[in-house]
């Protein structure tokens, strides 16, 4: 892992240079201008011009608050209560904070009052043309966007698949500290992409992202996303509906590729294809812990691609399969993976075909604590690699798991089932079993 040592070294080298530098800086500024930019730190957008009426286009007035802060080093663009038509793209600069009136996370549900509250903005650049530029650009270091809903007028439920547009926030190319807190982003197609965005910060995001909700790649200094709530708002939500049932098939909540010690905390998705992917790029895959996470009505709650050698940890988990599907895999980990997946204190329950599929010949998965509630066919379908379950109890008196002849080991241990523990071993003395509640 040398690279990935190198790289964080030029990271900290970076920071600690930086750092350096401002307080040179500041050191021989002069006074005035340190007031000058003291009082410049909040900007009204009303003084620029934006209007809110939901018809002008606020582009060109809102960019120049934008910029406005920019220039002099940073500060809070504030932008109050209204509809805000944005026929183009925003580019935020760095230290600059585009904040709305929302203090927590927004959603779509407002009644009675017959329009959105609150600061929204109206997106109507990139219709059918995913490559085009972002909605929305975090152009700097520490460029945020906080407190806002934004939506897209042109978006319809009768569309499917539903139209492409470029993704509505995107950080790229070595930005860090970058942030999107207390926001909803509805009938958007891609919410946030954050490529090599290194110690991004995403907290109280909710939505219905269509294609997928956030994306994480090339990122090298711990990223993190916190108390994000991907659920049909703004959607008349029906399983069997064309619309919902492409997402509930095709999308993607949240995608991990290459990123290092990613955290993930208090995340929620319902009805997506895939809730966490967990996938890899060009530069690599993931490594990290996810706590406290959940998965509803997903064909796949958990997809494992490929992870880092030093694996991935969840726990406190609870996953349902999808409704009406008889195929639904609550964690599957692919035959490429060469990690560990671990899972502790996890529950699954719902129309699961399968809990746990593990196909991988240099996988390794470990249960612990867990609690397996439905399945049909088998709760842990183990193909290949190592499987440690501990600790677990599974509700139905049926196969609990299905150990396959390719396993190079499998160990159960200290586990409870309804009418016994029942192990369909087919890898010989490979598989141990020990201190399991026996069948009656």
């Amino acid at each position: 892992m040398k690279k990935h040592d190198d790289v964080r070294r030029r990271l900290l080298k970076s920071t600690a240079l930086a750092a350096g530098a401002g307080f040179l800086a500041g050191s021989t500024s002069h006074s005035e201008a340190a007031i000058s930019a003291a009082n410049s730190a909040h900007f009204d957008a009303r003084q620029f011009g934006v209007r809110g009426d939901g018809h002008h286009d606020d582009t060109d007035a809102l960019q120049k608050a934008l910029d406005a802060a920019g220039k002099v080093g940073g500060g809070i663009v504030s932008l109050p209560a209204g509809q805000y038509r944005i026929n183009s793209h925003l580019s935020i600069p760095g230290g600059v904070t585009l904040q709305g009136t929302f203090r927590a996370a927004p959603c779509a549900r407002h009644d009675p009052y017959p329009q959105l509250y609150g600061t929204v903005l109206l997106a109507y650049a990139g219709r059918g043309k995913p490559t085009d530029p972002p909605f929305i650009r975090l152009a700097g270091q520490m460029a945020a966007l906080a407190g806002v809903i934004i939506t897209y007028p042109e978006w319809k439920q009768t569309d499917v698949p539903p139209v492409p547009y470029p993704p509505t926030v995107l950080a790229e190319g070595g930005v860090e500290d970058v942030a999107i807190m207390d926001c909803c982003f509805l009938n958007t197609y891609e919410a946030i992409r954050l490529q090599e965005a290194h110690r991004h910060y995403v907290r109280n995001v909710y939505g219905y992202p269509h294609w997928r909700g956030l994306y994480v790649d090339a990122c090298y200094d711990i990223g993190r996303v916190e108390n994000c709530h991907f659920w049909p708002f703004g959607v008349s939500f029906d399983p069997k509906d064309p619309f919902c049932q492409w997402v509930n098939t095709n999308a993607v909540a949240f995608e991990f590729a290459r990123t290092d010690w990613q955290y993930v905390l208090n995340t929620f998705c319902f009805g997506y294809g895939v809730g966490y992917k967990f996938s890899e790029s060009k530069a690599g895959a993931c490594n990290g812990n996810s706590l406290g996470i959940g998965s509803d009505s997903c064909e796949r709650d958990i997809l494992v691609e490929q992870a880092q050698p030093y694996g991935l940890l969840i726990n406190n988990g609870e996953f349902v399969g999808r409704w009406t599907s008889t195929s639904a895999v609550c964690v599957e980990i692919g035959e490429k993976v060469s990690s560990k997946v671990s899972l502790s204190n996890c529950a699954f329950w719902g129309p699961i075909e399968r809990i746990v599929w593990q196909r991988g010949p240099n996988a390794q998965f470990t249960a612990s604590a867990c609690h397996f509630v439905d399945w049909t066919s088998t709760a842990l379908q183990i193909d290949a690699g190592k499987v440690i379950v501990q600790g677990c109890t599974f509700m139905q008196p049926k196969t609990a798991a299905i150990i396959g002849e390719q396993v190079k080991s499998a160990i159960f241990i200290g586990n409870q089932a309804n009418g016994g523990l029942i192990v369909d071993n087919r890898a010989g003395n490979r598989t141990q079993l020990g201190f399991n509640e026996q069948p009656t």
